[in-house]
């Protein structure tokens, strides 16, 4: 598209391709006929191989751009590119047998149209399928690798789409030190490594706020259209999605009516009357056929959603689940725990424990908690999210409800609502601080306006992506 920066045009790319196909997927299913999939997808990937051969010419730019960015971060740009190399790799290596349990619904569907699978005794209620459904090919032709390259390409969608964002509010060094500290969170790394659809969820999330900053700064209809589109995308078997996919749809609406008005959105979709056809992808991932089917067919209309558990204990539990969840964010990797466990026979998580036991529990008890809460990091499985997020991401949103610009405030009072929320509303559980990623990885972006422009001087710069790219270093190598 026009006016697209080199950051704005990969990650609309990467995330318009996961909707199309998603699109197509999901369609196959409720006809019941996988070939309407493999024929549609034959004919996008003709059309593309067109275009890309008809554009050829713009290929050598992306070269250029790479090459003009190399020469301004040489060592952290090369070092990203030999990890990004190592996360390919190991992207196509054998998928463990846990993944394909994942899939059990994707192989049924695949058997049968969905409306057939709906009477199925056999087979439980359904979840939303916008993400998982990407996954299908893969079930398909019995493919026991390559399942990760969604995942790593999402990951690519967030470091750009956290890049663009953060442009927006420092210059080009900075915004480069903030997306490798957003790509060097553990938890993120990981998933980018192993097939499955968190990431792909959080990538669409960030995907949706860049929209949004372009539609405002911008009105047109490609980026309305794509930025509706992404905010029903964010549906996915992923709960936290119940809760911040409608906190963006009020972002957006907020925004963009603020900026410009309800009148001038009406005016831009009344001139192109075929942008409603759009109205039939939008109905698909929102879902609603699938939670139709759910409540005609099972117990309930929202699926495997009924078995979460709920905090039935309000603020108080709101609060207790808030302190567990500060507790639960503050990480230093599972390399150094285990470093320091092993040789020191000591972790962190003694002593904040002890800190909850005597401030928290003594007061508030196990309000908010399903079963008696025990920190655990659950380093085997890099469970959390590493410094970045508890000491640079929490106070630079903070710091942008207080300070920052009217439409940055508003995307962080969103998020500081989401947090909240989710405090709120589900019961604290081992493994539910993952509902948190999606908040401190899109969030990201906001410590380019935290990082003071006068004291984040080039050195200071070349040392915290220094130390982004050794945190990177590290969860590879444990992960590995």
């Amino acid at each position: 598209m026009n006016g697209d920066t080199f950051a704005e045009a990969v990650s609309y790319a990467i995330i318009t391709v996961f909707m199309l196909l998603s699109f197509i997927r999901q369609i196959s299913f409720i006809i019941g006929s996988p070939i309407i999939s493999i024929c549609m997808e034959a004919f996008f990937l003709i059309f593309s191989i067109i275009l890309i051969y008809r554009y050829r010419s713009y290929v050598s730019s992306i070269f250029i751009t790479l090459r003009n960015f190399r020469s301004s971060n040489s060592i952290s740009f090369i070092f990203l590119v030999l990890c990004f190399l190592y996360m390919v790799i190991h992207t196509f290596l054998h998928v463990p047998k846990e993944f394909f349990n994942e899939f059990y619904r994707l192989s049924v569907y695949e058997k049968s149209g969905f409306f057939q699978l709906a009477t199925a005794s056999d087979f439980p209620a359904f979840l939303p399928i916008n993400h998982l459904v990407l996954f299908e090919p893969y079930l398909r032709f019995s493919a026991g690798s390559g399942e990760g390259i969604l995942c790593f390409l999402a990951y690519l969608s967030i470091g750009f789409s956290t890049y663009a964002l953060a442009r927006r509010y420092s210059w080009q060094p900075t915004a480069f030190t903030v997306a490798i500290l957003v790509m060097s969170i553990p938890r993120l790394v990981v998933q980018a490594m192993h097939p499955g659809t968190q990431v792909i969820s959080v990538a669409v999330a960030l995907f949706c706020i860049l929209a949004m900053y372009r539609t405002v700064e911008l009105p047109n209809l490609t980026d309305l259209v794509l930025l509706v589109l992404g905010l029903f995308f964010c549906i996915s078997e992923n709960i936290s999605s119940m809760i911040y996919a409608p906190i963006l749809f009020v972002l957006s609406w907020v925004v963009l009516s603020r900026r410009h008005g309800i009148i001038a959105w009406k005016s831009i979709l009344t001139k192109n009357a075929w942008a409603f056809i759009f109205v039939i992808p939008t109905v698909i991932f929102s879902q609603s056929w699938l939670f139709l089917t759910n409540h005609f067919y099972k117990d309930s209309w929202s699926g495997a959603f009924s078995t979460i558990f709920f905090n039935t204990d309000g603020i108080q539990g709101a609060l207790a689940n808030f302190i567990r969840y500060l507790l639960e964010s503050f990480y230093f990797t599972a390399p150094l725990d285990l470093f320091f466990e092993k040789v020191f026979n000591w972790s962190m998580a003694q002593p904040l424990q002890s800190l909850y036991d005597f401030f928290v529990r003594s007061f508030l008890g196990e309000n908010g908690a399903a079963q008696a809460f025990d920190l655990t990091w659950m380093t085997d499985k890099m469970f959390s999210f590493g410094p970045v997020a508890f000491f640079l991401v929490l106070p630079a949103l903070f710091y942008a409800m207080l300070k920052g610009p009217r439409r940055l405030k508003s995307v962080a009072i969103a998020f500081i609502s989401y947090f909240y929320l989710v405090s709120l509303i589900f019961a604290w559980t081992p493994g539910t601080a993952e509902l948190f990623e999606v908040f401190y990885v899109s969030a990201g972006f906001s410590m380019a306006f935290f990082f003071p422009p006068w004291r984040f001087t080039k050195k200071i710069k070349k040392n915290v992506q220094i130390a982004g790219c050794f945190l990177l270093f590290i969860t590879l190598l444990t992960a590995s």
